[in-house]
């Protein structure tokens, strides 16, 4: 069997390297691709903190009615009848007895829950995870920077302590908005208008 024989080619003269207008056009084209992408990449943090907010209302939401259910009343309450932001807190997150008072570990009297895994989530726009309770709707809401939630004892509402601007400028959606602090969609929609969106 016969062997063919290679014949090496020495490319290194006939190579080239790139054009002064072959290098402007790459530069061109990563600029172009570099100018759609990064607003879309830098929006893409604040949308995720409504997403993250929005999650953990109705994570939450569904956390209270599962005490309700079992319970027969809201939590936020001490076993005394009085309302009170830790309890709150504490009765979703560790196991409970008939009365609403807690316990870290299940056992005896306490075989409740816990309806969400600790510890409470934050509130992603203002970062803070405590509640504030009020026991009617028409209790004083905290400040902005007071509490990172708000419930509403004597209804069982739960909603985000932020307002409808900061929701919006970080991407949030009328009806979304709208159910995250529980108000009617016309009027999110109105505030929108009034912020020039």
């Amino acid at each position: 069997m016969e062997c063919g024989t290679r014949k090496l080619v020495n490319h290194s003269r006939h190579r080239r390297g790139f054009s002064l207008v072959e290098l402007v056009l790459v530069i061109l084209i990563i600029g172009i691709i570099g100018a759609i992408a990064v607003p879309r990449v830098s929006g893409a943090g604040q949308r995720a903190a409504v997403a993250s907010v929005k999650a953990n209302v109705s994570n939450v939401r569904k956390a209270i009615e599962y005490y309700y259910a079992e319970h027969k009343r809201y939590p936020g309450y001490t076993s005394g009848g009085i309302a009170n932001n830790t309890k709150f807190i504490h009765q979703l997150t560790k196991f409970s007895d008939a009365r609403g008072n807690t316990s870290d570990t299940r056992g005896g009297q306490f075989v409740y829950g816990p309806y969400l895994r600790p510890p409470f989530p934050a509130n992603q726009i203002n970062g803070l995870s405590n509640v504030q309770v009020k026991t009617n709707p028409s209790d004083a809401n905290p400040a902005l920077n007071a509490a990172g939630w708000v419930a509403v004892l004597s209804t069982g509402k739960f909603r985000v302590n932020a307002s409808t601007e900061q929701l919006v400028d970080r991407g949030g959606k009328a009806e979304e908005v709208a159910d995250m602090l529980n108000k009617a969609v016309a009027d999110v929609k109105a505030t929108i208008v009034v912020m020039g969106g």
